[in-house]
């Protein structure tokens, strides 16, 4: 910010310096500081940077979801392809309960980025998958997954999403693919005992806990007694005693997932 100040001391009318500045104030959640600097920005370089967008993103943040749809809209009537611009937009109509447009421009969005990372990538996948769209959910992680490759945050919402939608079957079998391919097990091991915990499959769980406890056991000193793997058997060993602490139940009533097993 500093930078960009002394820059604009001999560049006052540079609308790439008053670009850079509002987005700066942006990040630092100053938005009205961010506002008034990208109607500089506009001012001075009319139309050359994408203004019309973050002032979308400005107003979504401000709480005004109605104006900031308006603002992207009008934004986007210019440039359909903006993938950025599409994300503002579905996330605005989400909060705005507008479904099945919200879901169309998350898909817009992924198809026109063309790099889509993970944060893009599993927040498409997390509204589809919460709006019965579990296949295409599920799709469009593991391409995310074949192109990026082991990204643990894909591979847990992954997960997560199978889990979800009742395919407990199919989550375990992510897991154990996932663990294969892994540079350690455990958290692997953690997150099949914790998975069958969740269904309700308790001996199953209390089993997969063991396994992980005697896995842990079975290593060097050296690994065995570092933090890491101190704090998973201590995990483990609570969970086991919450297990046997209560009864058989329903997977529907899910009576683990509060206590973070």
């Amino acid at each position: 910010m500093a930078k960009v100040d002394q820059s604009l001391k001999q560049k006052p009318k540079d609308g790439s310096l008053w670009f850079q500045r509002a987005m700066l104030q942006f990040e630092h959640e100053d938005l009205a500081a961010a506002a008034v600097d990208f109607e500089k920005a506009e001012k001075f370089a009319p139309g050359e940077f994408a203004v019309q967008w973050w002032q979308g993103k400005i107003l979504a943040a401000q709480g005004k979801p109605l104006e900031a749809k308006a603002t992207l809209d009008a934004y986007l009537a210019k440039i359909p392809d903006h993938w950025g611009a599409l994300a503002s937009r579905a996330r605005v109509s989400m909060t705005l309960k507008n479904i099945p447009e919200s879901l169309e421009d998350f898909r817009s969005a992924l198809k026109r980025c063309p790099q889509p990372g993970p944060d893009l990538i599993q927040e498409v996948a997390q509204a589809l998958a919460a709006n019965e769209c579990t296949d295409e959910a599920v799709n469009i992680l593991e391409t995310g997954l074949n192109q990026l490759g082991s990204v643990p945050s894909l591979q847990l919402k992954l997960i997560e999403i199978e889990a979800d939608a009742e395919r407990v079957d199919a989550a375990l079998a992510r897991i154990d693919q996932f663990q294969k391919t892994a540079a350690r097990p455990e958290p692997w091991m953690q997150k099949r005992a914790s998975t069958l915990a969740s269904a309700g499959r308790l001996p199953q769980s209390r089993n997969a806990w063991q396994a992980l406890i005697d896995h842990l056991e079975a290593l060097p000193a050296a690994q065995r007694e570092s933090h890491a793997m101190t704090l998973m058997a201590e995990h483990a060993r609570a969970a086991i005693q919450v297990l046997a602490s209560m009864p058989p139940a329903p997977a529907s009533s899910n009576p683990f997932s509060r206590l973070n097993l």
